[in-house]
């Protein structure tokens, strides 16, 4: 064959040799390229949800929503391949994707109390923000300083001088805690949070179903609390939690217990009036609490907190009763158990330490998401192994009830009041022999409903609710405790959901123990 003719014949094959292999590689940059563009936006997704904070110096106050200290938090961090954005997996609870959480706590004991939740509490819902009175940033959570765009006669008030000082601090990038400061008058600054925090909470998930407010000192079982937000309506005005009173006019829901309010209820308050957030800053400061003041907001908007129990909305005892502050949620071994509530789900403890935290959320753990959590689940687990036959010496077991002598208790005096008024030649009622151990211990057993007492010099306490309480290391006049276990038993066996014989004995720790030593 011919040179020229065999150039002609080869030309096409390596043109062939050629554009094969270019294509075939063309065709995997273009796989790949789609691929990491995927996940580019997918990791872009997770950087964008980190909200970017911008602070303008304090005081200097607008009207304008595109001003607010924090413009937006998106959706927290991720829902693409359940990454958190410090490494812990998620594990959303379903129905939570509805929720937007607001958890308030204080610069001076943000470490000491915040930290926990991010390996329990925050992997279980999307949606959240953490609010306090200085901006922070822990394990890539930012902090929000929602105290930031305080109007300037507020900032300059007396109630502010905390502020002012942690500000002074910051500034000076002093390299000192703000706990170990030692600056006082937290409580003070606490109360002005809550009002401006559900208005940021609506301008950053303003579609949301729920809003839920608690403290960094709360744990909520959040598969109990999905649950029940499932059987009732979110476009219902519903202000929801623990109601105590700051006076008789005004009830409001106790922020540690956990507060509950319908996406309706917050778009149709602060939805509608942007400037809501700071409107009630001069009102605050004459208040005793941001939780009051929020209940405030409300009512001059004709909506007051839901104070029915077993009636719609089913607020119930979740929140462990609340209409009474002795009421609020508790840790989990001084939880109120009592024949009302021992077969009621519960949803929340408060005044917990990250201790308190990690054996809840490993006690959670035990249950299926789609079982309710019963108050006498958390007895079975906090209390029931460590109630100890006769008398435990120097151990407070909180029973409050009735007290003697009565003087120490408002409700008898009130209720010594009103008899009086009613009956001004009544004879005065004779007091009864408290003081000392037998005699307290008999005024419990002649009350059918007493279940536990304490007694110490002076002082004997009874209660119809079973509490574990703590050991006393005080040295001078400890009190001294009873728990009538034939009584609490008798409670669960007519409870219809806590069979006796199901589960372990009271004080099966210590007869372990027992065992152990022998």
């Amino acid at each position: 064959m011919r040179s020229v003719d065999l150039v002609r014949f080869l030309a096409p094959r390596k043109l062939i040799a050629v554009f094969v292999p270019l294509s075939i590689l063309g065709l995997i940059a273009t796989i790949i390229y789609v691929w990491s563009s995927s996940n580019a936006d997918a990791i872009r997704s997770i950087k964008n949800s980190i909200p970017y904070v911008t602070y303008s110096k304090p005081c200097e106050e607008s009207n304008s929503q595109a001003h607010a200290a924090v413009e937006t938090f998106n959706s927290t961090y991720t829902h693409a391949n359940g990454i958190y954005a410090n490494g812990y997996e998620t594990s959303y609870v379903p129905g939570t994707e509805d929720i937007f959480l607001m958890i308030k706590t204080g610069a001076s004991v943000l470490w000491q109390r915040f930290p926990i939740h991010i390996a329990t509490t925050l992997p279980q819902l999307p949606h959240f923000a953490v609010y306090s009175d200085a901006p922070d940033m822990v394990a890539g959570i930012p902090v929000v300083d929602i105290l930031n765009q305080t109007q300037q006669p507020t900032m300059e008030s007396k109630q502010y001088r905390t502020y002012r000082q942690q500000q002074q601090l910051l500034s000076e990038h002093a390299n000192i805690e703000l706990w170990e400061a030692g600056i006082d008058g937290a409580w003070d600054l606490d109360k002005f949070k809550n009002v401006p925090m559900v208005a940021h909470g609506y301008r950053t998930f303003p579609t949301a179903k729920w809003y839920i407010f608690m403290d960094a000192d709360t744990y909520i079982l959040w598969p109990n609390m999905v649950r029940w937000l499932s059987s009732i309506n979110h476009e219902d005005l519903l202000y929801m939690g623990s109601v105590t009173h700051e006076s008789a006019q005004l009830p409001f829901v106790h922020g540690g217990s956990g507060v509950v309010m319908s996406g309706e209820l917050v778009r149709s308050t602060f939805g509608k009036e942007p400037e809501l957030g700071h409107a009630y800053e001069t009102y605050a400061q004459r208040r005793c609490c941001g939780d009051a003041v929020l209940a405030r907001v409300f009512k001059d908007r004709g909506v007051t907190a839901v104070v029915s129990r077993d009636s719609y909305p089913y607020v119930s005892w979740r929140f462990q009763g609340g209409f009474c502050c002795e009421d609020q949620a508790e840790v989990p071994s001084n939880v109120r158990h009592n024949k009302e509530n021992w077969c009621q789900e519960i949803v929340t403890f408060h005044h917990v330490t990250p201790h308190d935290i990690t054996q809840l959320y490993q006690f959670e753990q035990k249950f299926p998401r789609d079982q309710p959590i019963l108050f006498k689940d958390v007895y079975h687990e906090f209390v029931m192994p460590y109630l100890q036959e006769g008398r435990r010496d120097k151990w407070d077991n909180f029973a409050d009830i009735r007290e003697y002598p009565e003087s120490l208790n408002p409700k008898n005096i009130e209720r010594e009041e009103a008899y009086r008024k009613q009956h001004p030649d009544a004879p005065k009622p004779t007091i009864p022999e408290y003081d000392s151990f037998e005699n307290c211990s008999r005024l419990c057993q002649e009350w059918d409903e007493c279940v536990q007492f304490r007694y110490r010099s002076g002082y004997c306490g009874l209660s119809n609710n079973v509490r574990l309480g703590k050991k006393q290391l005080k040295k001078e006049n400890p009190f001294s405790s009873f728990w009538f276990i034939d009584r609490i038993r008798a409670i669960r066996s007519n409870s219809g959901c806590d069979p006796v014989d199901e589960v372990p004995e009271e004080g099966a720790y210590f007869r372990e123990q027992a065992k152990k030593q022998a």
